[in-house]
């Protein structure tokens, strides 16, 4: 009798230390078969009222994804290095931990976007639509931002050593602890044509700027790396 309570309590143990991994162990993330069929098929998939398009962990590396729309769709981790997204719709996507390396954003609309702690290492984000996209601890070294628009974007915590950002309107912008080593930040004029990056209002506090160049960007009412307040208006051409 006192044999079988003993294996009785072991297995016990066994199933309740079995148990506990599997609840500790996160849900392995898997595009939906029918939802990437779709995309591949029509260039759209697209999430509304209870139905998401879930495309989490796949691998669209240098995949031709231009004009496609994937409004609201969840890419969380998925693999889009050296994919072409020109011109697609990305509003409201979730594309957490994502890899967007090298790929091509000319034109893309990613307003309200979740792009936390994905990568854009050396992307090309061309007048791309970034307002309100949350960007907290992204990678976008040497990443192209020429004439995209970030207005009330959350860049806290991200790292934009050597990025472009020439004309980028950056307007609220929330740049606290990020990383602009290197960045070339200046506004620039071509045949008649002022492009201005616009920081005003902007939250820079505690941000890194060793050898950035803000040359003739708008930094009116910016909060300073040291928790300044910025109070000249127009141009900084230092």
């Amino acid at each position: 009798m006192k044999r079988v309570m003993r294996l009785k309590t072991f297995f016990a143990a066994v199933l309740a230390i079995v148990l506990f991994t599997l609840y500790l162990t996160p849900p392995v993330m898997a595009a939906n078969s029918e939802d990437l069929s779709q995309l591949l098929k029509d260039n759209w998939c697209v999430s509304f009222l209870w139905k998401q398009c879930d495309l989490s962990a796949v691998d669209l590396r240098g995949a031709n994804l231009q004009e496609a729309n994937l409004s609201g769709a969840n890419l969380s981790g998925a693999n889009l290095s050296g994919a072409n997204l020109k011109d697609a719709d990305l509003s409201d996507a979730d594309l957490t931990g994502a890899n967007l390396a090298n790929a091509d954003i000319l034109g893309t609309d990613l307003s309200r976007s979740n792009l936390t702690e994905a990568n854009f290492n050396s992307t090309k984000l061309w007048d791309a639509n970034l307002t309100l996209a949350n960007l907290s601890r992204a990678n976008l070294q040497d990443a192209n931002v020429l004439d995209s628009r970030l207005w009330g974007s959350n860049l806290s915590q991200a790292n934009l050593m050597d990025a472009t950002l020439h004309g980028a309107d950056l307007q609220y912008a929330n740049l606290a602890d990020t990383n602009l080593t290197g960045a070339d930040l200046h506004s620039f004029f071509f045949r008649g044509s002022k492009q201005v990056t616009n920081l005003s209002n902007a939250n820079l506090e505690g941000a890194i700027l060793t050898g950035a160049n803000l040359r003739g960007a708008v930094l009116a009412g910016a909060i300073m790396p040291d928790g300044s307040i910025n109070e000249e208006s127009g141009f900084n051409l230092k």
